[in-house]
């Protein structure tokens, strides 16, 4: 029954096979892929029958459209939600996702710097490119009147790998006071900053910054683009679960070393893996799924570290702002097998890329699918209690805590 996953995720049968049957017999054959393969083949036709199509007889091409369809008029609900209409500004709206995604994301925590902390990093290392781009002469002025939060962003994206090297070598200069656990915040543009930047060019419809713990939204996409506006609050969201999952790896260190040693190694993007268990190497993802869902009340003793922790899936938390869109709610790892070609995916997120980006069937998105199949898959095993127990072990021993 492994079959039907590896197809989804694009794995070899055979290698994928392999890891099944040692993870199987680990946890004395619960028939865990079986039971997750037989899930994912039922909440596709329940999502097919909502869609208002017959299961039995229709095709993967029309699910694909019909999934457009629908994040297509979820996009004109989170329109309606939102107050954001053919005359917002893009500033405004960009304003208006910034500050209702916040809502969503306070129970994501990340080790970040201090408002006072980039500060001194910017002074001390004027963003020079940056500030010439934005017109701008004094760093002193720039930082009594804008968010340095917002500036330092910009400056990550702008800046030359000398200026990146010298910020490293400030990071290494902190004490205590400069860095703190805190949510993730969301932030945009000000207006003056668009206009003096509408002739630079992006890739990515956010910059995520580590070390600050924020994101701030970019002028990738008009926001007027249909599906536009449902895929910058979902990779908004998204963007926030990931910061603070990542940080994930550094809080379980912080008691040990302080939480000041640890910024380099957050700036730089120096994630440390964890050790293959039974040949399948945990993600933090599903590791921080399964610390926020099950370990806390195995194992109490975690609590001084990870109590905060909490996990709601990105289309979860979409439908915190409108009910009308729960159809998403647990599609994140579904998906749809054909003879040939790409399977298709039932993540808001590929959907709604898919709708921005106009691709054609055949050559949507299928990306975010694959790797939230990839974290259920695993935390579906690590849920059992010998292999939990050799990842707590990763997260204590080699970590250097003792509980």
């Amino acid at each position: 029954m492994s079959k039907m996953i590896a197809g989804l995720l694009d794995a070899d049968n055979r290698s994928f096979s392999k890891i099944v049957h040692r993870l199987e017999h680990m946890t004395l054959q619960p028939g865990v892929d079986t039971r997750l393969t037989a899930e994912i083949i039922t909440q596709v036709r329940e999502k097919s029958r909502r869609l208002g199509l017959d299961p039995a007889d229709s095709t993967a091409k029309e699910l694909y459209y019909s999934l457009l369809s629908k994040a297509s008029n979820d996009d004109t609900i989170l329109r309606i939600k939102l107050g954001i209409v053919e005359s917002t500004k893009p500033v405004d709206s960009a304003k208006i996702i910034a500050e209702e995604t916040q809502k969503l994301i306070n129970k994501d925590i990340v080790v970040c710097l201090q408002s006072t902390a980039v500060k001194k990093i910017l002074k001390a290392v004027p963003p020079k490119k940056t500030m010439r781009a934005l017109k701008f002469r004094s760093i002193e002025s720039v930082l009594k009147r804008e968010d340095p939060f917002v500036l330092y962003a910009l400056a990550k994206r702008f800046e030359s790998e000398s200026w990146h090297s010298q910020v490293q070598a400030r990071l290494r200069r902190l004490q205590a006071r400069d860095v703190h656990e805190h949510p993730v915040q969301v932030l945009s543009l000000p207006e003056e900053w668009l206009k003096k930047l509408s002739d630079h060019s992006y890739d990515t419809v956010l910059q995520s910054v580590a070390e600050t713990g924020t994101i701030l939204l970019l002028p990738s996409i008009p926001l007027k683009k249909e599906g536009s506006v449902l895929l910058t609050v979902s990779l908004a969201l998204q963007a926030a679960q990931k910061l603070s999952i990542e940080s994930l790896r550094y809080r379980t260190r912080a008691l040990s070393i302080g939480m000041e040693s640890l910024l380099p190694d957050i700036a730089a993007g120096l994630l440390q893996e964890l050790d293959p268990i039974h040949g399948m190497t945990p993600s933090w993802s599903s590791v921080y799924q399964l610390l926020a869902q099950q370990s806390k009340h195995r194992l109490p003793d975690f609590e001084f570290i990870l109590s905060d922790l909490s996990w709601e899936s990105t289309e979860t938390r979409l439908a915190y702002m409108s009910s009308e869109l729960d159809f998403w709610v647990n599609s994140h790892y579904l998906g749809y097998v054909q003879a040939e070609g790409l399977p298709l995916s039932l993540h808001v997120v590929d959907v709604a890329a898919s709708l921005v980006l106009k691709r054609d069937y055949g050559e949507h998105v299928v990306s975010h699918m694959r790797s939230s199949l990839w974290n259920e898959f695993q935390l579906r095993y690590l849920k059992h209690e010998a292999l939990e127990n050799a990842v707590i072990s990763q997260l204590t021993v080699a970590q250097g805590i003792v509980l």
